[in-house]
């Protein structure tokens, strides 16, 4: 059956139809719920809870710090786990009640506990991000490579899972106001809403676990190799493969400025426009240019393969980004630069996962192993790190400039606008305009088909299918 889809560009053979994409998509569902929650985090903790900025940007960068240790561990586990189902598979089970709760913890900060609120709200981010979503999004990644060795089906799995991924967020950004508003607009609000996304993201990860199948298979002697490389060797391996590095870094940028890009518009609705629904009409906007950007990812990827397309995207975003430097103050033109932002996010956030992939390859050809689980562990750890980096320097900038969650419209300083510009304006350029130069040095795609070829005469495993 996998025959008749014939080779793709590279000469490999493809798998994966429609809806095995979309099965293997659903799985994002929790995963965006419980990284776009906890994205706003701070808004929630500052003013549903009355918690001071600065403290809740230094708790979330370190809740962060600790998460992201756990990334290569989950990797080293996802390395050693071998069952009927699979390596990556059976964890997506063992993660859907776990997982589901996480999310509704996250909102239940005790009403009244002082400083307790913060211990709290500590653990309870430790539990959604150190535990149950690296525990779901390790093996998730690694999957990707056990469902298909075809780079151009690699790239399709990455843009349908950002597809879905994306309309969580969106659909996130658009909802979050005014269902917590109709619910009641106080904490008990982001509760219930909590409650109902947990369900719906426990149905997506059964779907993604029920529809899924894991077609390549290390054999025995390969996955011993894997399973005896200690973390410790492991990481020595990743550090000294430079494309890890390279795009470890890209992924950490890019998960910065997307975190920002989803989260800071809402303090532009408040303190700019003077109305926070407006941080809806945003998200709004922003169907037209994700729905652009999804149904031209796969085409352009095709076309000029995943770096390439990635190249071109943080170009765009720069260029967004440097129109509103001169429109900062026009609601209609942030609408406008932000639609163009958000197009130049979906390549990004649909070619990473592969771009992380292919850098086993180089792990393959220097040592004799792909540590696939804690090469892919790269894009837990990436997306942690970005966003917490992104989440506290929210809080930080917000705190420096002395904004105030209770302060009335008229009663907002020329220094709080200026913190609110610094998330809006000035940090997006800097980080596309990096990322645009990191990209120009990235020449592992027009590599990969002789170091696979190079990895195909020395290898000691022989895909076999199920």
């Amino acid at each position: 059956m996998g025959k008749e889809l014939g080779l793709d560009k590279d000469g490999m053979q493809k798998h994966l139809r429609g809806k095995d994409y979309l099965a293997d998509a659903m799985g994002q569902i929790m995963l965006n719920s419980i990284s776009v929650m906890a994205g706003q985090m701070t808004f929630f903790y500052t003013n549903k809870v009355g918690m001071a900025a600065a403290t809740v940007a230094t708790l979330l960068l370190l809740a962060k710090i600790v998460d992201a240790v756990t990334d290569l561990f989950m990797g080293k586990i996802v390395d050693k786990t071998n069952t009927p189902e699979g390596k990556a598979r059976p964890w997506l089970r063992r993660m859907i009640i776990p997982g589901a709760l996480s999310i509704i913890l996250l909102f239940t900060v005790p009403a009244g506990a002082g400083t307790f609120r913060y211990v709290y709200a500590f653990l309870t981010n430790i539990f959604a991000s150190a535990i149950c979503y690296t525990a779901i999004a390790v093996p998730y990644y690694t999957m990707m490579n056990y469902q298909t060795r075809s780079s151009e089906e690699k790239g399709k799995l990455g843009t349908f899972r950002a597809a879905v991924g994306y309309a969580v967020g969106v659909g996130l950004g658009i909802g979050l106001m005014p269902i917590t508003g109709a619910l009641g607009n106080d904490q008990k609000a982001w509760v219930i809403l909590a409650c109902c996304l947990s369900v719906i993201s426990a149905l997506g990860l059964l779907t993604a676990y029920r529809g899924t199948r894991e077609i390549y298979h290390d054999d025995e002697e390969m996955s011993a190799k894997e399973a005896s490389t200690s973390i410790v060797r492991g990481i020595g391996i990743l550090i000294h493969n430079k494309y890890w590095i390279i795009i470890t870094i890209f992924g950490v940028l890019m998960n910065i400025v997307y975190s920002v890009v989803m989260a800071a518009p809402i303090y532009y609705a408040q303190v700019v426009v003077g109305n926070q629904n407006f941080y809806s009409t945003v998200n709004t906007v922003n169907l037209i240019p994700s729905a652009i950007g999804f149904v031209t990812v796969s085409w352009i990827i095709r076309r000029c393969g995943l770096a390439k397309t990635a190249k071109y995207a943080a170009l765009i975003g720069t260029a967004g980004a440097v129109l509103r430097f001169f429109f900062s103050s026009n609601p209609v033109m942030f609408l406008v630069t932000n639609a163009i932002i958000t197009y130049a996010t979906i390549p990004l956030i649909s070619v990473l996962p592969a771009m992380v992939m292919n850098t086993a390859e180089v792990n393959m050809q220097k040592y004799g192993v792909r540590i696939t689980g804690m090469t892919n562990a790269s894009n837990s750890f990436v997306g942690k790190i970005g966003s917490g980096l992104g989440g506290s320097a929210i809080g930080w900038i917000l705190a420096a400039g002395g904004y105030d969650a209770y302060a009335a419209t008229g009663e907002v300083t020329g220094k709080v606008v200026g913190a609110v510009n610094v998330l809006n304006v000035y940090i997006p350029i800097v980080i596309f305009v990096v990322m645009a130069l990191i990209l120009f040095r990235y020449d592992l795609e027009e590599r990969l088909p002789e170091i696979r070829r190079e990895n195909d005469k020395k290898a000691t495993d022989h895909p076999a299918e199920n």
